[in-house]
């Protein structure tokens, strides 16, 4: 269920807001924030990455492909699927793409996270995987937004998923650690861990062997989701890090970075980010102070 829009600046320096090849006019990169999930469109980027999230990336233009290198080589594809805790490269300076990262409580997620096997990188052409490059030229239209881009994109990642061997039941005991973190964040680890009769080795073991995260990665990514709700209303970034509980805006920004390259106030300055209210479904409030 969606959660807010934003409207992002460029991710890092190395986007292009024109590209002198092809003199394509430049147009500001934007997300939609779900909350299972994150799509980002973007008019070119260079970014070293490691992130939480089964990532779906697909090129914008036809023929266009993207490039993704990993200490076990490079990938190129149009539409390209990257597995969690993977430190990767994205090259597409000059190639618009569209971006979908499926956190580890989407239903997907367990299904396309060991898709890609040991090289963490794959190239989804040879199943035809055209339907995120579809929503990605709609939204850059403003032809699909809201409840109806949120549809569209469960729909995709879903037929996707469809493809591929299903996971055994998740465990009883994994399941609550993930619903424990989402409502509190910044719950201890040990304290969790002990309401199983379980050591934090043990309990990030259980999880790990499930999900591909660590337990710890796990929670950090549920902090990243509930900074991210904040972003937008105004409030300096050391409010909102302290809010989502990180220890301080420093480290808040060091976990942003891995994950996305740059720190959350290069993706999200204050006079370019906003929030779209009309698009919250009915039952859910945005966040206030």
């Amino acid at each position: 269920m969606a959660l807010l829009t934003l409207c992002e600046a460029p991710a890092t320096a190395q986007a292009t807001p024109q590209t002198a090849a092809t003199g394509r006019p430049g147009w500001p990169a934007r997300g939609r924030l779900l909350g299972d999930a994150y799509l980002h469109l973007c008019p070119g980027i260079e970014s070293v990455t490691c992130r939480h999230s089964v990532t779906l990336l697909s090129a914008l233009e036809p023929g266009a492909r993207l490039s993704v290198e990993t200490s076990d080589g490079t990938v190129q594809g149009q539409a390209l699927l990257v597995s969690p805790m993977v430190q990767r490269t994205l090259r597409a300076a000059s190639t618009p793409f569209v971006l979908l990262d499926l956190e580890p409580t989407h239903a997907s997620y367990r299904t396309l996270r060991g898709v890609a096997g040991k090289a963490g990188v794959c190239s989804l052409d040879d199943r035809g995987f055209t339907a995120l490059r579809s929503i990605g030229l709609a939204f850059k239209a403003d032809s699909l937004s809201g409840r109806m881009l949120d549809k569209a994109v469960r729909r995709a990642a879903g037929d996707l998923a469809q493809a591929y061997p299903q996971p055994c039941e998740l465990d009883t005991r994994v399941r609550w650690m993930m619903m424990e973190l989402q409502s509190e964040p910044a719950r201890s680890l040990a304290e969790l861990s002990a309401e199983l009769g379980l050591s934090v080795a043990h309990a990030s073991r259980l999880f790990s062997s499930q999900l591909g995260i660590p337990l710890r990665v796990y929670a950090l990514s549920c902090k990243i989701r509930l900074a991210a709700r904040f972003i937008g209303l105004g409030r300096p970034m050391t409010d909102i890090a302290q809010m989502s509980g990180f220890a301080d805006s420093a480290h808040f920004a060091k976990v942003w970075t891995r994950c996305y390259g740059a720190p959350p106030s290069v993706h999200f300055p204050p006079t370019r980010t906003q929030m779209d209210r009309t698009a919250l479904p009915g039952w859910l409030q945005a966040p206030t102070f």
